[in-house]
Formats: C-alpha cells, sequence, structure tokens
C-alpha cells in the first residue's frame, strides 16, 4: 500500500486513511451544497408556480388526429385520447359547391402546416345537397375530409341548414347523409359531426331536440364515440335552454356563432352564463365582421372573444375560407390562387386569422394596415362587387380580350381601306353630294360601310364570345345543361361565321 506523509506532519499515512479525511473534511460542504441548491430550485419552483400563466394561443398545444387520437367530452371540456384538455383552432369554408377550388391537398396543407391551422369545418349547404346539387355537394364533403386527414387536421362535416330554418324539415336526408358519412369515415380520429347549422325562424329547442333525437342514434350506430356538436335557436346565439335542458347522450357539445362587430354584451353573457353552468361548448362559427358576414371589422371586440375563448380553452372555425367580396372572406376577390395563397392574396380578414389560428395571443395580432378605402363603401365598387368572384376576375380580364379584340379588327380595318383605296385610285374625288344621291357611287361607299359594320360587330362579337366560352358553361348543374348549353353555343359560333363569310347579308345603308 502506497505511504503518504500527513501534511505538516511527518507521520506516515495510508491511502485509505488519507480518503477518509478528504471526504470528512469536503463531505459536510458537499451536504450543505446540495442542501442549499435544492432549496432554492424548491422556492424557485414556488414563484414559479405562483405567477398565472397567460391563456395565449402559445400556451395551448396544437392538438393533431395522428398525436392525439379521437377526441372525446369530459365536463365541459374536449380532450384527446390520454383526457388532456385540447383546443381546435380552425377555418370554415363557405358553401362548398360554390367555391370548390380551395377545397384541396395542397392548400389544406398549406393552412396546417404553415398556418398551424388543426381544425377545418366542411360547410355542406343542406338546401343544395337537397336540391339538384347533391352528387356535387357530397364529393366535395368526401373530397374535403380526405383532404383534411391528408394534412394531419380534425375536420367537422356541417350540415348547414340555413333558409330550411328547422332541421326537420329535411330530416330524412339528413339521416341517409349522417349515416353513409359515419359509416364510410368511423375508423378515422379526425372527424366530428356537426347535425344542424343555425336553426332559425321559429324553430324552438323542442324542435332540435326531436331532430337529434332522430339524427344521434343514426351516427352512433356507425361510430359508437364520435363528438356531435348541436345548434340552438336563433342562428345559434341561445344556449340557456340547451344548458336547461341537454340532451341524454354522451360526447354531445353545443354551438354559440358569434360576429364581433355585431354581437357584444348580450351574446357574451349568454355564453358565460351558460359556461358557468357546466354545458360543453364548440364555436363552430365566428367572426371579426358584421353578423352579415359584411360591412365593418371590429378587431378590439374580436381580441375580447377570443381571448375568452382561449383561456376557457373552447374550439372554434373562423368563417370563411373563400374569396366572396364581403369582409369575412379570407381571400380577396380578384385572387386566382386556390392551392396556395400567399400576403398578396389575403384580406385583412384573412391576414388576422392566419395569426389567430397560428397561436398569436389575440391582444397581440397586429392589425393590418388598411390601403385606401373599403371597395364596398363606394357605389362603383359596390356595383363590381355585386358581379362576384368570377365576375370580378372575367371584368379585370376584359381590357386585355378587348385589346386583342380590336387589334385583331384594326388590322382588317386597314386591310379594307387599303383595298378600297387601291381599287379607287383612279377615280376622282368623290363630293359628299356624289356619295349621298350619285347612285353610280352608292354602292363604293355601301361597301364600306358595311365592311366597317362588319369589323365593329366582329370585334364586339369576339369579346362576347370569349366571354361565352370561357365564363357561361354551367358546369355544375349537370350534363343536361352543359349540353343545352353547348348546343346554343355553336348555333352562336355558327351565325358569327355565317356573318364572315357573307359580310352582303348585312343590311346596306341607303
Amino acid at each position: 500500500m502506497r505511504l503518504l506523509k500527513k501534511p505538516g506532519k511527518d507521520s506516515l499515512l495510508t491511502d485509505r486513511e488519507t480518503a477518509y479525511m478528504f471526504f470528512r473534511k469536503n463531505g459536510i460542504r458537499r451536504t450543505v451544497g446540495i442542501l442549499l441548491l435544492a432549496g432554492l430550485l424548491f422556492l424557485s419552483f414556488i414563484a414559479v408556480s405562483s405567477v398565472p400563466v397567460k391563456a395565449s394561443g402559445q400556451d395551448i398545444r396544437t392538438a393533431r388526429p395522428s398525436a392525439d387520437g379521437a377526441l372525446h367530452v369530459e365536463g365541459t371540456q374536449l380532450v384527446n385520447e390520454k383526457g388532456e384538455a385540447v383546443i381546435l383552432r380552425g377555418l370554415s369554408t363557405h358553401g362548398l359547391t360554390w367555391y370548390p377550388k380551395y377545397i384541396n391537398d395542397s392548400l389544406f396543407r398549406q393552412i396546417s402546416e404553415e398556418w398551424n391551422c388543426n381544425f377545418i369545418r366542411l360547410a355542406m349547404y343542406s338546401e343544395l345537397y337537397c336540391g339538384n346539387e347533391k352528387e356535387e355537394s357530397l364529393s366535395l364533403m368526401q373530397k374535403g375530409i380526405e383532404c383534411a386527414v391528408g394534412a394531419d387536421m380534425y375536420v367537422l362535416a356541417d350540415w348547414h341548414i340555413l333558409n330550411d330554418s328547422d332541421p326537420n324539415e329535411n330530416i330524412e336526408e339528413a339521416a341517409a347523409f349522417f349515416d353513409l358519412i359515419s359509416r364510410q369515415y368511423n375508423d378515422i380520429p379526425n372527424i366530428l359531426y356537426e347535425i344542424c347549422n343555425e336553426p332559425n325562424g321559429d324553430t324552438t329547442w323542442e324542435d332540435i331536440c326531436r331532430y337529434s333525437e332522430t339524427i344521434i342514434p343514426v351516427i352512433r350506430a356507425n361510430d359508437p364515440d364520435a363528438v356531435i356538436i348541436v345548434g340552438t335557436p336563433d342562428y345559434d346565439r341561445i344556449l340557456m335552454v340547451a344548458a336547461n335542458k341537454p340532451l341524454p347522450y354522451d360526447n354531445i357539445m353545443y354551438t354559440c356563432h358569434f360576429y364581433a362587430a355585431s354581437h357584444y354584451d348580450a351574446l357574451f353573457s349568454e355564453l358565460s352564463a351558460a359556461a358557468a353552468l357546466k354545458i360543453p361548448v364548440f364555436i363552430t362559427e365566428c367572426g371579426i365582421s358584421e353578423a352579415s358576414g359584411d360591412g365593418s371589422i371590429d378587431y378590439e371586440n374580436a381580441a375580447v372573444w377570443f381571448t375568452y375563448l382561449n383561456e376557457h380553452k373552447m374550439s372554434y372555425a373562423v368563417w370563411s375560407l373563400s374569396n366572396k367580396p364581403e369582409a369575412s372572406a379570407m381571400i380577396k376577390p380578384w385572387s386566382s390562387s386556390y392551392e396556395r395563397l400567399e400576403d398578396d392574396d389575403l384580406t385583412q380578414t384573412g391576414l388576422w386569422v392566419r395569426d389567430l389560428v397560428g397561436g398569436t395571443d389575440p391582444s397581440d395580432i397586429r392589425i393590418p394596415e388598411r390601403k385606401g378605402s373599403r371597395l364596398s363603401e363606394s357605389s362603383a365598387g359596390a356595383l363590381l362587387l355585386s358581379a362576384g368572384s368570377d365576375g370580378i376576375n372575367a371584368i379585370r380580364k376584359w381590357p386585355v380580350i378587348a385589346l386583342c379584340s380590336f387589334l385583331l379588327a384594326g388590322g382588317g380595318l386597314i386591310a379594307v381601306i387599303a383595298s378600297f383605296y387601291i381599287r379607287n385610285r383612279n377615280k376622282k374625288i368623290l363630293t359628299y353630294d356624289d356619295i349621298v344621291r350619285n347612285e353610280e357611287a352608292v354602292p363604293a361607299f355601301t361597301l364600306l360601310s358595311r365592311r366597317l359594320i362588319l369589323l365593329l360587330s366582329s370585334a364586339l362579337s369576339l369579346i362576347y364570345l370569349f366571354w361565352r366560352i370561357v365564363f357561361s358553361i354551367p358546369l355544375k348543374y349537370g350534363v343536361l345543361a352543359v349540353t343545352v348549353n353547348i348546343i346554343l353555343l355553336l348555333v352562336e359560333l355558327l351565325g358569327f361565321f355565317e356573318t364572315m363569310l357573307e359580310p352582303g347579308n348585312l343590311p346596306a345603308l341607303h
């Protein structure tokens, strides 16, 4: 065993004795240090936990079907498979058949990945589904669900009643629809069901209960644990009737719709009172404009509403992912981008909502700078917006179409004038009296007049035919409508070509 000298003394110590002395001397210091460190950590923990956490979007984890699985309701809260509270922040489409181009994989992936949106509501108007657009409505609903699944978002199948104010009006069609959808998608965790958007008019809570007692068992037979959201009277603004008489089913939520520029203390109090009675609420539609979907935008009141939703972990969908010419639309009316949206494609609403669903605290969202007056505030702007999105795009393209048509017609006019000059250059210059009264001179003048009229008519006809071919064929109304429309178009084209081939058919000027 190695021998060491004890410091300051001549005596010798073994390794074991030296080690013992070292740990005895330093062990006390280490123990004290550990105890002090533990005490500091404990005090820090107490201090941090005593500070209230700001209930902002950043503090709420973005739920995803791939990680959180199928959702269900516990008490008033929407929770994941582990029982953890979640919030869905998302967008609502406008009517699927009116804006079908926004239902695509690329756009859904963008809003999911870049906007951090985890929820999409598919608004399928029931009156159209029950009318002559059933196949298209169903096809777009199925496509939307599959796009949402591909983008790892939760998706709400919305039976969007509105003008058919009482859901019982089309209860058989609704039952068949939800039976089909719940059977087709019962094995995916993404889907939720909204069985009646905005009951209105004279529709009572008893009417809605009677409807729900038919539709809910249909869904439950195929998808036993799915979350089902039920509308409330007066456009989803009377929650207390549901709070006082809830439906006797599990995994049921009730909806309230608000628009920040129209709804203030009264509706806010309704929501707060219902929440106090422990009713589970899901805001399936809301906006920062007026309730009409147009008009002014109230950013300040919107921040109040969405802060409350975040604090109470209430899920919501903002209206609307469309380029409809109104204040609530997130996309500019003249935007022709459907698969990817850049800043220039987004309205003030779109820019604000993108930050909202991305998790920015509502009070911290920058209010977009307003450039000039709102288009709809002028009479000319209102007239332009009345043309709709396709009409606005057609009007924007019209100058180019008109220019090309007039250039084509102008070239023909120059050729006619040159031809007329060459054929009459050896003749004397005709006076006004000769042209008007001399019968021998009239044919040449008549020929020129006819050709001028033909060229003007051709230019205008080319503009019309371009619009007729590109914008007027009713593709969404079925084979019969398209066939008849194309036949009429062919008649118009034949008439145009006949005029070109037989200019003599134009009336002479005498």
